[in-house]
C-alpha cells in the first residue's frame, strides 16, 4: 500500500489505543468504532505489538 493511502483497520487500531489511553472503558471504545469490546480490544493489541516491532527494528538499525 502507498505510504499516502489511509488502511482503515490500521486507523482503527490506532484509534482503539488511543481512546484506551484516554481512558475510555473497552465498551465505550467498541461502540465509538462501530464494534464490540473485544474486538476493540484486540486492535489495541494490534496497534502496540505493531508499533513495539517497529520501535525495536528502529532501534537495532542504530548498532
Amino acid at each position: 500500500m502507498p505510504p499516502n493511502e489511509r488502511n482503515p483497520v490500521m486507523d482503527d487500531q490506532k484509534d482503539a489505543y488511543t481512546l484506551q489511553q484516554q481512558g475510555l472503558t473497552w465498551a465505550e471504545i467498541g461502540r465509538e468504532l462501530g464494534t464490540n469490546a473485544e474486538v476493540a480490544r484486540s486492535f489495541a493489541a494490534a496497534y502496540e505489538r505493531r508499533t513495539d516491532r517497529a520501535a525495536a527494528e528502529e532501534q537495532a538499525a542504530l548498532f
